[in-house]
């Protein structure tokens, strides 16, 4: 069976409620995640494999916010992993399992997921399979220069996001929401980003570095 691994936060409490809601889903289908801790603002001082630019996504550019950088190497690690370990599926916290998972034994790569409250279009950072061949080319292009759009769109970039849209194959995980509740900080104003306490501090101050 290909491992799942879920990012999450296990000390946030809106991480731990979508858990909560999610996991019976894959418990259900016979998969149990592996939790894997997300990185979070407080991390970001121990992180320099990536080179963050100004942000180029939407209309206004603007600097990465510390949860989008985050998320960025939440499923970084994930990528490296999958060189050293083989395949695996990577799903985020709010992954909801619909029906079971196809036969990717002959797949490079594919996407997963959707999200019913965005007229169930493509979800891309909530499930996607990998192998370890697209995995060594996400690394080696998010590493060899400076990163301006989040995570999901260099996944949907990378892994060709249009051909998966032909396919119509993606209808397995719901990219759940509960009332617009948001650990990632997108500035985006139909979510409430809801942060932990050291999320709001001087990061490089406490690590002594100013």
């Amino acid at each position: 069976m290909i491992p799942v691994y879920m990012i999450a936060m296990t000390d946030h409490p809106i991480s731990k409620m979508y858990v909560r809601e999610v996991m019976p889903s894959w418990e259900d289908h016979g998969i149990t995640p592996t939790i894997h801790e997300a990185t979070t603002p407080k991390d970001l001082a121990y992180r320099n494999q990536l080179t963050f630019d100004i942000k180029r996504g939407g209309r206004k550019k603007r600097p990465f916010t510390s949860t989008e950088k985050s998320v960025w190497y939440s499923h970084f690690d994930l990528w490296c992993k999958c060189i050293n370990e083989g395949p695996l599926i990577i799903i985020e916290h709010d992954s909801k399992l619909m029906k079971p998972l196809p036969d990717m034994t002959k797949e490079g790569y594919k996407f997963l997921s959707y999200s019913s409250d965005c007229n169930n279009s493509i979800a891309v950072g909530s499930g996607y399979y990998l192998t370890p061949l697209r995995a060594e080319r996400l690394v080696a292009r998010a590493v060899c220069r400076e990163i301006n759009i989040n995570s999901d769109g260099f996944i949907a970039y990378m892994l060709n996001i249009s051909a998966q849209k032909k396919m119509k194959d993606y209808y397995y995980i719901d990219q759940i929401c509960f009332d617009g509740l948001n650990t990632i900080d997108h500035k985006a104003p139909n979510r409430t980003y809801i942060g932990l306490d050291y999320e709001d501090i001087d990061i490089p101050s406490i690590h002594g570095q100013a």
